[in-house]
C-alpha cells in the first residue's frame, strides 16, 4: 500500500507541476486576461455580473468533472451550475465569496453550492496548485445517498451544510487535518482523468465517494466549523434523511410517530441539532428540489410547485424568493444559460 501511495503521489505531482499550454500563455502575457473570457457568457446575479463557467461538455459523459486550475493568473467572479469542490493540493489560494475572503492552505478545501458567486483574486504562483471538481446532483442521489454505508450521515452533511440554502451560506470551508488521505484520493482522481481507461468511470465514483467520506471526517475534527455529532446521534441523521425523502407529505406529527417521539420533543431535537424548526427544514428541502426541477425539467412553475407538494403559489413564490433571492422564473432564466449565452428554456 505504501508503494502504491508513493507512486500515485509521485505521478500526480509530476503531472500537476508541469506547465500547461494555458499556463504558458499567461507566463508569456503577464497581467492579461485569458482570451477564453471573450467567449465565456456573463450573467447577472444578486451579487452583480459574473462569468458562467460551464461544465456541460465535461459532465455530458462523466459523473464527475475535474481540472487543475491555471496558475500564473487570477480568476474573476464566476458561478457554476453544479456543485463544486476546490482542493488546495499545494501552496495557498485565496477565495472571495460575497463579503468574506479566505486564504486556504495545503490540504484545505471549499465546497460550493450551485450558483454561488466567487473569485480567486490573488495570483497563483508556480507552487500554488488547486484542483477543482464538479458533480451533478444525480451523482449524489445514485452513488452517495443510495450506495454508501452510513448514507444517513452523508445526507445530513449535504442537507445541512451544502445543498441547503436556508442560511444562505451555500458554501463550506473544510480545514485539512494533515493526515494525507485527501491528498492521496485527489491524486488518484486526477490520474484517472489524466490517463483514463475502461475502468476509470467506476474508479472515479469509488474515489469520489471516499473523498466525500474523508471530507466528513475532516469536518468532524475541524473546530472551526459547526459540524459535529448532532444532538440525538444517529436519530437526527435518520430524521433528516426521512424529511429529505418524504418532504412532500411528511408532517411534524407523522415524523415524530415514525421515530417514537412526541411532536414537541422531535421539534426540540431538530432545533437543537440544526438551528432550524421542522417546518424550516422541510420547506428548505422543497425549495432545493424545486430549484433542481426548474433547471433540469421542462415542467411549468405551477407543475414544479405541485411536484414538491405546494399548491399555494403565493406561498411558493414567497419561500422561493426568500431562499434564492429571485423568482422561480428569474432563477430558471439566469441559471439555465448555454455556452452562447442564450437561455436553454
Amino acid at each position: 500500500m505504501t508503494i502504491r501511495r508513493h507512486d500515485a503521489l509521485a505521478d500526480a505531482n509530476e503531472a500537476l507541476r508541469t506547465v500547461t499550454p494555458s499556463e504558458q500563455w499567461h507566463l508569456d502575457h503577464s497581467g492579461k486576461a485569458s482570451p477564453i473570457y471573450d467567449t465565456t457568457p456573463r450573467i447577472q446575479t444578486p451579487e452583480g455580473e459574473a462569468y458562467l463557467f460551464d461544465w456541460k461538455g465535461t459532465l455530458s459523459d462523466r459523473s464527475v468533472g475535474l481540472i487543475k486550475e491555471t496558475r500564473f493568473t487570477s480568476v474573476p467572479a464566476h458561478v457554476n451550475q453544479d456543485m463544486e469542490v476546490s482542493y488546495v493540493y499545494d501552496g495557498t489560494c485565496g477565495f472571495a465569496v460575497r463579503d468574506s475572503y479566505y486564504v486556504l492552505g495545503r490540504g484545505d478545501a471549499i465546497i460550493f453550492d450551485p450558483g454561488v458567486v466567487r473569485s480567486s483574486p490573488t495570483y497563483k504562483e508556480a507552487g500554488d496548485i488547486v484542483i477543482s471538481m464538479v458533480f451533478r446532483k444525480e451523482f449524489f442521489d445514485m452513488v452517495f445517498l443510495s450506495q454508501l454505508p452510513g448514507g444517513g450521515m452523508l445526507t445530513t452533511l449535504l442537507f445541512e451544510y451544502i445543498s441547503s440554502r436556508r442560511r444562505r451560506d451555500s458554501y463550506l470551508v473544510v480545514h485539512g487535518t494533515g493526515n494525507g488521505r485527501l491528498e492521496v484520493l485527489v491524486a488518484l482522481l486526477f490520474l484517472e482523468f489524466e490517463t483514463p481507461d475502461a475502468f476509470s468511470e467506476i474508479m472515479t465514483k469509488s474515489y469520489t465517494s471516499s473523498l466525500f467520506m474523508e471530507l466528513m471526517r475532516e469536518l468532524a475534527h475541524d473546530s472551526n466549523t459547526r459540524i459535529g455529532q448532532p444532538t440525538g446521534g444517529n436519530d437526527i441523521s435518520r430524521m433528516l434523511d426521512h424529511i429529505e425523502h418524504n418532504y412532500r407529505t411528511c408532517t411534524l406529527s407523522s415524523t415524530a410517530a415514525e421515530f417514537g417521539y412526541s411532536p414537541s420533543r422531535l421539534g426540540a431535537l431538530l432545533k437543537q441539532a440544526t438551528g432550524q424548526t421542522f417546518s424550516e427544514i422541510r420547506v428548505a428541502q422543497q425549495m432545493i428540489e424545486a430549484a433542481y426541477l426548474l433547471l433540469n425539467s421542462n415542467k411549468t412553475i405551477v407543475e414544479v410547485a405541485s411536484e414538491v407538494g405546494i399548491s399555494n403559489m403565493d406561498y411558493f413564490y414567497r419561500k422561493f424568493r426568500s431562499m434564492y433571492r429571485m423568482t422561480p422564473r428569474a432563477y430558471r432564466l439566469t441559471m439555465s444559460v448555454d455556452i452562447n449565452g442564450e437561455p436553454t428554456r
